[in-house]
C-alpha cells in the first residue's frame, strides 16, 4: 500500500506517472485544505471537493435533487448534511476521499467513469463505512479485483452495483467474495 504523507511526496509520486499537468490539477482539487475545513466544516468542504472535481451532491434539505453547480451551494453560514454524491465523470481521487471524514449522513455514492480513481482508491470509502447504504462502481478502468475487494469493509451497504469494469477479469468471483462479507447487501453486476 502506498502511503504519501505530504504534498511533496504526492507530487513526486504523480510526477513519475503518466498523468502530466492534469494530474497535478487533480491533486490540487483533491487535497484536503485543513484551514478551510476548520472554517466551513466537513460537509461544506466535501461538497466543494465533489463539485470542483465535476461531480454532484445532494443534501438532506433537498434529498431528491443533485446540484452540480458550485454557485448553487447554500451560503457558507448555512449548515447542511450531504446525503448523496454522484462522482460520474469526475476527477475524484483516493486522497480526496479524506473529505468524507465527518460527513456522517452520506448514504449514496456513485463512482462512474472516474479516470483518476486508481487501484487502491476505493480504500478511501472506509471514511463512510458505517453509514454508506448504496454504492455504484462502474467504468472505473484503473480498478481490478484487488481494488474492489476494499469494499468488504462497507458492512452497512444495502445495494452495490458493479459493472463495466474493463480490467476486472473475474467479476463473478469478486461478487461472490463480496457477498460473503456484505451479507445484507444486494449486489448487481449489469
Amino acid at each position: 500500500m502506498l502511503l504519501l504523507n505530504n504534498t511533496s511526496q504526492i507530487i513526486k509520486h504523480y510526477k513519475n506517472s503518466t498523468k502530466g499537468l492534469w494530474g497535478y490539477v487533480a491533486i490540487a482539487f483533491n487535497k484536503v485544505d485543513e484551514n478551510r475545513l476548520k472554517l466551513v466544516g466537513p460537509n461544506r468542504l466535501c461538497a466543494e471537493w465533489v463539485l470542483k472535481n465535476g461531480g454532484a451532491v445532494s443534501f438532506s434539505v433537498m434529498s431528491n435533487k443533485y446540484i452540480k453547480d458550485y454557485n448553487s451551494l447554500p451560503p457558507e453560514n448555512v449548515k447542511f448534511n450531504i446525503i448523496g454524491i454522484d462522482a460520474s465523470n469526475s476527477s475524484v481521487m483516493k486522497i480526496g476521499f479524506d473529505h468524507l471524514k465527518g460527513c456522517n449522513h452520506v448514504e449514496k455514492i456513485i463512482l462512474h467513469n472516474c479516470k483518476h480513481l486508481e487501484e487502491d482508491g476505493l480504500e478511501g470509502l472506509i471514511n463512510v463505512k458505517d453509514i454508506l447504504k448504496h454504492l455504484q462502481v462502474s467504468g472505473c478502468y484503473n480498478i481490478t479485483e484487488s481494488g474492489l475487494s476494499a469494499l468488504k469493509v462497507l458492512t452497512k451497504l444495502e445495494t452495490l452495483r458493479i459493472f463495466d469494469m474493463k480490467y476486472v477479469q473475474n467479476l463473478e468471483k469478486v461478487t461472490s467474495e463480496l457477498k460473503t462479507s456484505l451479507k445484507n447487501c444486494k449486489i448487481t453486476t449489469e
